[in-house]
């Protein structure tokens, strides 16, 4: 993993509080990195099968997805953003593809006392400073 990658998330980290973990996934699908206490490896196929399915307009998409054995209803589902919440106040996540409406992703768990929105705008940023590296 580049030094800029590792910069890049101990910005996004020191920026919003409210982030728990993140993961980065390159454009082929593969784990780049995560945080230690955030391990999604063994969910990737899933998070691709997300990012990679391309909605219809009126289309629903996959209406949830399981990381690290939690269930994530998804709320929204974008080419700019996912956003899934944790219905029994485990937390959210949101997954920012890297490029917009690409296939590499931002992916952070949010602070269950938070909500997925007040972290969505700097999430997207930090994505857009990414895309030069996935």
């Amino acid at each position: 993993m580049s030094t800029e990658i590792e910069t890049i998330i101990d910005e996004l980290l020191n920026t919003e509080q409210n982030i728990f973990g993140v993961a980065i996934i390159s454009k082929s699908g593969s784990l780049i990195t995560q945080t230690q206490n955030w391990d999604i490896s063994s969910d990737l196929d899933k998070v691709n099968a997300l990012l990679k399915a391309k909605l219809e307009l009126g289309q629903r998409g996959i209406p949830n997805i399981s990381l690290q054995g939690i269930k994530y209803m998804i709320v929204e589902n974008t080419e700019e953003r996912k956003i899934g919440t944790n219905i029994t106040g485990k937390g959210h996540i949101i997954i920012a593809p890297i490029p917009i409406g690409g296939t590499g992703a931002l992916i952070c768990y949010i602070n269950p006392q938070a909500g997925p929105r007040d972290a969505l705008f700097t999430i997207q940023s930090f994505a857009l400073k990414l895309a030069n590296f996935v």
